[in-house]
């Protein structure tokens, strides 16, 4: 499955960069979908209004400040990450700018993905215990891409594989997470290449 950024059913990433604009907040929207993507990882009930308060919060506003239009847009992008997470096809993808942007900026908007995803992830307060060593390390290892992001020069073509490289790491994480944190989803491979606890899912 291609690793670069897709265009998916929901909001796009321009849609979403305006909606922060409307409110003043110059925040990326990866930022956001890293949290939203912890959030469904954790979740066990429905995440809906919560889901709005959060992201006004995140807006730096109120949830009586967004326009009903700017709330379903909300929603909608719950709705459409809750089902890239638990669907057999395996399209989730991290929410980036596409191929148009520079390699800079894209790498930028994953970093804040991960900062977004690991910091929701860890106030959740997951037991490891519940996770398999796999998705163990998978955590630590975004803990050390993050401490390794200053570290990145742009200078070829050697850059945008390790990017694309980088982009299905998280991907399949995060997938991964999901699966082991809700048992019913389809299982699906796990970054370093073996299959999740309790299934024999492969990605093609």
């Amino acid at each position: 499955m291609q690793a670069t950024p897709t265009e998916v059913s929901g909001p796009t990433f321009d849609q979403l960069a305006d909606l922060c604009l409307r409110y003043g907040c110059f925040q990326s929207p990866s930022l956001f979908h890293g949290v939203l993507t912890a959030q469904l990882c954790v979740a066990q009930a429905p995440l809906r209004t919560h889901w709005v308060a959060l992201l006004s919060q995140l807006l730096g506003t109120e949830v009586a400040q967004l326009s009903a239009q700017d709330q379903q847009l909300a929603l909608e992008w719950l709705d459409a990450t809750q089902d890239q997470l638990g669907s057999s096809q395996l399209d989730f993808e991290p929410l980036l700018p596409d191929d148009l942007y520079e390699l800079e900026e894209r790498f930028t908007a994953l970093i804040k993905w991960i900062q977004g995803f690991t910091k929701a992830f860890q106030a959740a307060q997951v037991e490891m215990k519940q996770l398999s060593q796999e998705a163990q390390e998978g955590l630590e290892d975004l803990q050390r891409i993050l401490a390794a992001s200053g570290e990145q020069v742009f200078d070829g073509e050697d850059n945008e594989r390790d990017m694309m490289e980088l982009v299905e790491f998280v991907r399949l994480l995060a997938l991964m997470l999901f699966t082991e944190l809700h048992p019913e989803a389809p299982q699906v491979m796990t970054p370093t290449g073996s299959a999740a606890p309790g299934g024999e899912g492969r990605l093609h």
